[in-house]
């Protein structure tokens, strides 16, 4: 439960403590997991290595272990040797396939990775997996160009369009030509994945696909058409609770805005607004350090946390869905902004903190969620250093709205960054927000909750997007008052940042 809401570092004391119970393989592995998450790398390694001793023939322990290795301890070598044994113990899991891949490209190109993981498979495994193993890590590498040819020659070679493999290998040549920029064969692989049977993640990648080209009408009727009531589509709730348009006066309705992501939460709470203008007693389900700003967005009842009690449901949706469920104009449904407010008790004091003067305050944030890290053509982080030209701007002063792991660069910047450290909690950012005359930042949390917010906003985009930011625009209907600023060059901030700093105004009236 813990570990389902992002509190993940008491879930590992929770864990930690069943294993001191009862030290089986099954409480050892939990614990290095929920270890792993939390970035507690030395506990990781310790009870994976623990697990695996016990249970030596679990594939999901060993692939775990080597998640720990190259991740957390950045040892690829050791990491192979934990994915090839699961690779022995599971010979049809893709995923081992494409972690071992990571951890045998090491500069010196596909054609050396794929002969260095065939070399290492065992004897008798079908070598179209090592080739596809080295393919789906490729793009993760920010080599998109070099893994087309590599998935093409896989799937010429094996032409069963229905097995997992040339399903798996279908969705992804496609997620390869949309971080290419190739529309068209984006789209003839999309559709060639759905057409090979039923897969899900295609579908809904192919929504996802017309949203990002900003054809949401498109993107609506293949909802309905193909998605629409799936219970694979909307997880464990029951296609007969489903909330898709019905008539709902009096009803209660959980609407799932999100569970772990905060942007995603933030994004989506937006709904709320439609089930209750329907007539239902809205029950708002978020991760639990938002609550209190969610509240404010009219239509919400009642805001929970994950897996926290709730009374009887008529009906339940996620957030995301409604979007193209409902038979709403898009622009009704997206353009209202702002939609939620910082509490009225923050704001005085948040003012006095943020006082006005004669140029601008900005408020920054650099670096977000550490699951994209590895990809440069999606990666959303960047160092705080690439700001520095911030600091050069006249008349502006700045504030950092950074948490986490990226604050310790502002504390140990040298030399010292000019920026205010808040480090506020998401209710105190939310009237520091208020408080300031514009927000910059990459695409976090903080970009949906200043765009919520209705504050301007200049939010810095990585060369693959994400689909809610559409292509080719320097403005989103989602955000009103938000600017695009897109890399033009994998991985490349600098042209971003001389962007942003072009656009400063200090001279600009106070918003």
């Amino acid at each position: 439960m813990l570990a389902s809401r992002g509190e993940y570092g008491r879930s590992f004391v929770y864990h930690r403590a069943a294993a001191e119970c009862r030290p089986d393989a099954k409480y050892l592995y939990h614990s290095g997991s929920a270890a792993l998450a939390a970035g507690r790398t030395d506990d990781a390694a310790w009870y994976l290595d623990k697990a695996v001793s016990l249970e030596p023939c679990d594939p999901q322990a060993w692939r775990k272990r080597g998640d720990m290795q190259l991740h957390g301890l950045v040892r690829p070598e050791e990491a192979l040797r934990s994915y090839i044994r699961a690779i022995h113990l599971a010979p049809d899991d893709l995923d081992s396939y494409q972690s071992a891949g990571r951890c045998v490209l090491n500069g010196d190109g596909p054609a050396a990775a794929i002969a260095r993981l065939r070399k290492a498979l065992p004897p008798g495994l079908d070598s179209l997996r090592a080739e596809s193993g080295v393919a789906l890590a490729l793009p993760g590498e920010g080599c998109f160009e070099e893994a087309v040819p590599i998935m093409l020659d896989v799937l010429r070679r094996s032409p069963d369009d229905r097995s997992h493999l040339n399903q798996t290998l279908m969705r992804a040549l496609a997620d390869v030509y949309t971080g290419l920029r190739d529309w068209r064969s984006a789209q003839h692989w999309y559709e060639r994945a759905i057409a090979a049977g039923n897969d899900p993640a295609a579908r809904t990648a192919y929504v996802l696909y017309w949203s990002r080209l900003g054809d949401f009408e498109r993107a609506r009727r293949f909802y309905r058409s193909d998605i629409e009531g799936e219970e694979s589509i909307h997880g464990w709730r029951p296609a007969a609770r489903l909330w898709q348009g019905q008539n709902i006066p009096g009803k209660i309705l959980r609407l799932v805005a999100g569970d772990i992501y905060y942007g995603d939460a933030l994004h989506y709470a937006r709904f709320a607004h439609f089930v209750k203008e329907a007539g239902a007693r809205v029950i708002l389900e978020s991760p639990r350090r938002i609550r209190s700003l969610l509240r404010t967005i009219d239509g919400v009842d009642t805001v929970v946390a994950p897996r926290d009690p709730v009374p009887p449901l008529d009906y339940e949706s996620l957030a995301f869905w409604m979007f193209y469920a409902l038979r709403i104009p898009v622009d009704r449904m997206i353009g209202r902004c702002p939609y939620l407010q910082a509490p009225a008790e923050l704001r005085g004091a948040w003012r006095q903190r943020i006082k006005a003067i004669s140029g601008i305050n900005v408020g920054i944030a650099w670096s977000g969620s550490q699951y994209r890290i590895r990809d440069r053509f999606g990666r959303r982080s960047m160092r705080l250093e690439d700001l520095r030209p911030l600091a050069l701007v006249p008349g502006i002063t700045i504030y950092s709205l950074q948490c986490g792991a990226g604050r310790t660069e502002l504390l140990e910047s040298n030399p010292a960054f000019p920026a205010v450290d808040l480090a506020p909690d998401f209710p105190n950012t939310a009237a520091a927000i208020e408080a300031l005359d514009l927000v910059i930042t990459i695409d976090t949390s903080i970009a949906h909750l200043a765009g919520a917010l209705g504050k301007r906003t200049f939010l810095m985009l990585p060369y693959d997007a994400c689909f809610r930011w559409m292509v080719d625009r320097d403005d989103t209907p989602w955000y009103p008052a938000t600017r695009l600023f897109r890399q033009t060059k994998p991985g490349d901030w600098s042209g971003v940042v001389a962007s942003v700093v072009n656009a400063l105004n200090p001279r600009a009236p106070r918003r």
